[in-house]
């Protein structure tokens, strides 16, 4: 049975969208352009509703034609942008990296581990070990990089990982436009010359925190 009022219907609309980004204001702080206020136990959305809301529109649309089942994310966090990502396209796969360095809520995190195909590989991203972990996957329709916001990081990151896209597969940068991060501009901004992939940004600049999207697809 469906239930048009469920907060995870697809977005098929711009007025889904609007519907959707006011439930995320009230997972998020009002730095992010939320309700919330911050309380120190990072337990909330750590992402602009508005942003987060157009990204799984666009992805929806992107579903129509190609298949989206296996999902990488780097830099899981507490796993809440996980769990609402999987609360729409219902991966059958999941691989997730994080060295767990960032001070999060261990109640958050355990919290959205469950009820989900998860494997998660704690480590840093760049090392020989988690990368050849990651590629036992094989590849996927979906990666999310959102882990270190240093440059040098970000940019192994893109280098290393959008080699594990699929052929219709998206590859999705977070903070590409926060003011705190320069770091990850620089890194997508010269990751943007290469001339294998199409291009778009989903950027919301009217909140106190920056973050902005980069999508990289063929």
């Amino acid at each position: 049975m469906k239930l048009n009022n469920y907060a995870f219907n697809q977005i098929r609309s711009k007025n889904d969208v609007k519907k959707f980004t006011e439930f995320l204001r009230h997972q998020t702080t009002a730095e992010y352009g939320g309700y919330q206020i911050f309380d120190g136990t990072r337990s909330h959305l750590l992402h602009n509703p508005e942003e987060l809301a157009e990204f799984i529109y666009f992805l929806t649309i992107h579903q129509k034609k190609y298949k989206l089942e296996k999902y990488l994310e780097i830099g899981y966090s507490t796993g809440i942008n996980n769990t609402i990502l999987n609360k729409f396209f219902n991966f059958k796969q999941i691989v997730a990296v994080d060295n767990f360095s960032a001070d999060i809520s261990s109640d958050s995190l355990l919290a959205n581990l469950r009820r989900k195909s998860l494997t998660l590989v704690c480590g840093n991203s760049d090392s020989k070990l988690v990368l050849n972990t990651v590629k036992e996957y094989g590849k996927f329709d979906l990666i999310f990089v959102d882990g270190s916001h240093e440059y040098k990081d970000v940019k192994r990151d893109l280098e290393n990982y959008s080699k594990l896209l699929s052929k219709n597969g998206i590859l999705a940068v977070h903070d590409i436009h926060g003011i705190e991060y320069p770091g990850v501009n620089k890194a997508w901004m010269e990751f943007k010359k290469n001339k294998k992939f199409t291009f778009k940004e989903i950027v919301n600049k009217k909140y106190y925190f920056i973050c902005g999207v980069g999508l990289a697809f063929n």
